[in-house]
């Protein structure tokens, strides 16, 4: 079985509309001549149409913003069971991952990266496609598939306590389907040991998916649009301090939950949830 056909280089739209269908198709696309952080949320409003609840940024992807975040992980230390909130830095590879993973229901269903400033070495992106993940590792193993789509697992960030518990894969109940995976999944208290075979295998999976597979350079105007339910993104490492990148979040109608205000990353606390 040969993971690396999980990963997707996007191909580039040409517009809002052709950039949407891409994004249903493929799970992401990249779009070019994007000028401003302003421009990011317009697109990305224009994308999603009259399915968009709300685009705005979530954070600015930079050496010096990491620093801080971790030294904010660091001061809260292991939770209630022994976990740490993941810590690493510019020059290690990112987990495999899907935004909001600390917010439960409330992670954006579509995102955006767009990039303002490059790095000349390192920093290349990489996307796993979760269903194209999924089906592989059914078609080797049925067994273990079924497992993806029965086993309960905890989803939550430490300290978070989002009560996100769950399959990897599920169908919401708008009929889409999620299938998810962060560094911090693990088993459920008192399991007997399958959940944990179960996230272990998983993680492994995904891990080698993100390390075989395809890279790309993401240039300054370009941007990645991507399904957040169904992609697991990340990056090489980078050498540049000044590398910029900026994420975008976004719901629409066929989100799980909408969060009412902004949601702070660094800090452990649940939003509330606005009303539609």
């Amino acid at each position: 079985m040969d993971l690396r056909h999980s990963n997707l280089v996007p191909q580039e739209a040409t517009s809002a509309e052709h950039a949407r269908s891409l994004v249903a198709r493929d799970g992401a696309a990249l779009v070019t001549g994007i000028g401003s952080l302003a421009d990011a949320v317009s697109f990305g409003e224009a994308m999603l149409g009259d399915q968009c609840i709300l685009v705005r940024p979530q954070f600015e992807a930079t050496k010096s913003e990491q620093d801080k975040e971790q030294a904010a992980f660091a001061a809260l230390g292991v939770d209630d069971r022994g976990r740490e909130r993941y810590q690493g830095g510019n020059l290690d590879m990112q987990p495999a991952h899907y935004d909001g993973f600390g917010f439960g229901d409330f992670a954006p269903d579509h995102m955006f990266l767009w990039c303002e400033r490059t790095c000349e070495l390192g920093g290349a992106s990489f996307l796993v496609d979760g269903q194209s993940l999924l089906a592989a590792l059914t078609a080797d193993d049925p067994e273990f598939g079924r497992e993806l789509w029965t086993i309960d697992i905890d989803h939550s960030e430490p300290h978070f306590g989002a009560g996100a518990v769950s399959p990897i894969a599920r169908v919401l109940p708008g009929g889409r389907l999620q299938v998810r995976a962060h560094p911090s999944q693990t088993a459920l208290p008192g399991d007997t040991g399958l959940g944990q075979r179960v996230v272990a295998r998983w993680l492994e999976s995904v891990s080698i998916a993100r390390a075989s597979g395809a890279r790309f350079r993401v240039a300054p105007g370009e941007m990645i649009c991507i399904d957040n339910y169904r992609m697991f993104h990340g990056r090489d490492g980078y050498v540049d301090p000044a590398r910029t990148l900026h994420s975008i979040w976004a719901w629409t109608n066929s989100a799980v939950a909408v969060p009412e205000g902004l949601l702070d990353i660094s800090v452990p606390q649940m939003p509330t949830a606005l009303a539609r």
